[in-house]
């Protein structure tokens, strides 16, 4: 598991969240748990926000963003958000346009579908990243893996090599 270094490239590629707003996935100084879904208001991606839910109180304690991207609106994010965690402990981000823009700069855009596949990135403060879990379609990740996604991106590559 090699961290990638190639943060600069997706720094400037703004992204729209649920609440509005653009934002960076590589915010200066800020580590993230990104983690990409195929689609709201899904069994399988409800889940896992269900148990993303529980990991926000672990990553506010070690400073991590939890973002949940998909390729759906910012207004259906916005909706299906505020009926899985109404607390908004995550931020929801929209890859709807340009579509897939971010998801394919992290090699996880299913040109086919026209969604994201189901991946997990860990982005240190220094806006490097690997990839911390993956499953087919269908198939949930671990909330074990979150946890270590979170854990790795608040401590950088060190603790893991």
């Amino acid at each position: 598991m090699e961290p990638t270094a190639s943060a600069r490239a997706a720094s400037t590629l703004p992204v729209r969240t649920h609440r509005g707003d653009t934002i960076s996935v590589f915010e200066p100084n800020q580590s993230s748990l990104l983690v990409f879904v195929p689609a709201a208001f899904t069994p399988v991606c409800g889940h896992e926000v269900g148990e993303l839910v529980e990991l926000t109180g672990l990553a506010s304690e070690l400073g991590v963003r939890i973002l949940v991207a998909s390729c759906d609106t910012p207004a259906t994010l916005r909706a299906w958000l505020a009926d899985a965690d109404g607390s908004a402990g995550f931020i929801g981000i929209s890859d709807h346009w340009p579509h897939g823009a971010l998801a394919s700069h992290f090699a996880a855009f299913d040109e086919r579908a026209g969604t994201a596949h189901r991946r997990s990135f860990a982005i240190d403060a220094a806006g490097s990243w690997v990839q911390v879990a993956a499953s087919p379609a269908g198939v949930a990740r671990a909330k074990g893996d979150h946890e270590r996604g979170i854990r790795l991106a608040a401590s950088g590559w060190n603790a893991e090599h």
